[in-house]
């Protein structure tokens, strides 16, 4: 056991006691492949653990930390004087890659501690709690619904449910098209619900809710059809997504976000617009580099802290504690928005032009990690963090097994496990989200679409 748990820690020790920029940068950022694979290898052969497509050891592990620490790799490349992998500049920033190479550093130690975490919880492997009682429209019929409450509860005090709902409607929608091409049922009908989905998703602005559709249909099909035939499509498919998404992308926010538009306008407008391809190179070396990865921001809170600014200790922990009181029962309480977003901007990661600025950034997990203490916070958070998700994963599948509970729900209910974000967002969505587990399944009772499991299941 020892063993197996200092393996864990393997690359990042490497990186640690390695002084050369590029070794360093290498050691950790393989390091983060490493652990994913190593993880998923001790889960099935060590553990004997059950693994699917959507278990988050694989699915949440990947989205996460291919997040937090791979993508860096596009950035690493710029600094190098790369673009596209090819060098257009004869001079390296030396000084930001030996920036670049300890952020990485610290993402892998956060990486190995998220592990430890996670198997620090033993498993459940009994039978849930509950069985599924659908008909071959009861995900579609579900997705309309939660759009619909969605849409109501924007306009009320509990506004954070309109997200989850919103999220559980996308993933039932996509959900409902994975069941039609698997059982040859509804399929046109499915497919043009996807469409709108996907469609109304780009409209919005923001790229997860196209990208994550797209994700969940491929491991849906990665389920059904298995892993030659789904990547004959679902490869080439997202290679597409990353090289046109960005630029158009740009493209609606500047419509929708700034010039308030509406979604029609911008639907015509879009469809009219002329990209040329080398704007689109351009943008997506911009998006690759610096809108895709955190590196470049998480430079900048460790250059300022603790050199320029004390570390935060339980600040952080204070503000996202605060997020979990609601707003109507404490109308003054700070926004979590506001108080995330002045950490980067007191920090230099995110520069104001004006009172009227609207740009927006907050630190992610591993920023607030890092300013509460160092490597030291960064090891206990991720900890936790680990902790966190593997309670999570038991809860949901001891209620409501792997379809509904782990598949749809846990990536609805939990989708910050799986990217991130500010300690505000991060205590107030965990805690709603179990809290949101007992309303759904008093929900699910009561329409019938879930029944006690005969089969006699242990640790409920």
């Amino acid at each position: 056991m020892i063993l197996r748990n200092f393996a864990l820690f393997i690359p990042f020790i490497l990186a640690y006691y390695t002084d050369q920029t590029d070794t360093k940068y290498m050691f950790a950022w393989l390091g983060s492949i490493y652990l994913i694979a190593y993880s998923v290898f001790l889960c099935k052969n060590v553990f004997k653990e059950k693994i699917d497509f959507f278990s988050p050891i694989v699915l949440s592990q990947t989205l996460f930390w291919g997040y937090t620490g791979l993508t860096s790799i596009f950035y690493f490349f710029d600094q190098k004087g790369y673009e596209f992998f090819e060098r257009v500049s004869p001079f390296e920033n030396t000084l930001e890659l030996q920036r670049t190479a300890n952020s990485q550093a610290y993402i892998v130690l956060g990486h190995a501690s998220y592990l430890l975490g996670y198997f620090f919880i033993k498993s459940k492997n009994n039978y849930p709690k509950y069985k599924l009682n659908f008909k071959n429209n009861t995900y579609f019929m579900l997705s309309i619904c939660s759009m619909l409450l969605a849409f109501i509860f924007r306009f009320t005090p509990i506004v954070q449910l309109s997200s989850y709902l919103a999220l559980f409607s996308t993933l039932c929608g996509v959900r409902y098209f994975g069941l039609a091409l698997k059982n040859k049922l509804h399929i046109p009908l499915a497919t043009i619900y996807l469409i709108i989905i996907l469609i109304a998703g780009f409209l919005s602005g923001m790229k997860e809710n196209t990208l994550y559709p797209l994700i969940f249909i491929g491991f849906i099909m990665y389920e059904s059809f298995g892993i030659l035939k789904t990547s004959v499509i679902f490869v080439p498919l997202m290679v597409l997504y990353f090289y046109y998404i960005p630029a158009y992308n740009n493209k609606v926010r500047d419509t929708r976000w700034y010039d308030n538009k509406t979604a029609l306008e911008t639907f015509d407008i879009i469809s009219n617009v002329e990209i040329s391809e080398d704007e689109i190179k351009n943008n997506n070396w911009g998006f690759l580099t610096i809108r895709l990865s955190e590196i470049s921001m998480l430079n900048t809170y460790i250059e300022n802290v603790p050199d320029k600014r004390s570390y935060y200790d339980f600040e952080i922990m204070g503000y996202g504690l605060m997020s979990l009181v609601p707003r109507f029962i404490w109308p003054d309480k700070p926004s979590p928005d506001e108080t995330a977003q002045r950490r980067a901007v007191e920090n230099g990661a995110l520069i104001l032009n004006s009172e009227k600025d609207r740009t927006s950034a907050k630190p992610q997990t591993i920023a607030d990690a890092y300013l509460s203490r160092g490597a030291i916070g960064v090891a206990i958070t991720f900890l936790v963090f680990g902790m966190i998700l593997k309670l999570a994963t038991n809860f949901l599948y001891s209620k409501l097994g792997y379809e509904l509970g782990i598949s749809v729900l846990f990536y609805s209910l939990f989708s910050i496990l799986s990217r991130g974000g500010s300690f505000e967002n991060l205590f107030n969505t965990i805690a709603y989200g179990f809290i949101s587990v007992y309303v759904w399944i008093e929900v699910l009772k009561k329409y019938s679409l879930i029944k006690l499991n005969n089969v006699k299941y242990m640790n409920i």
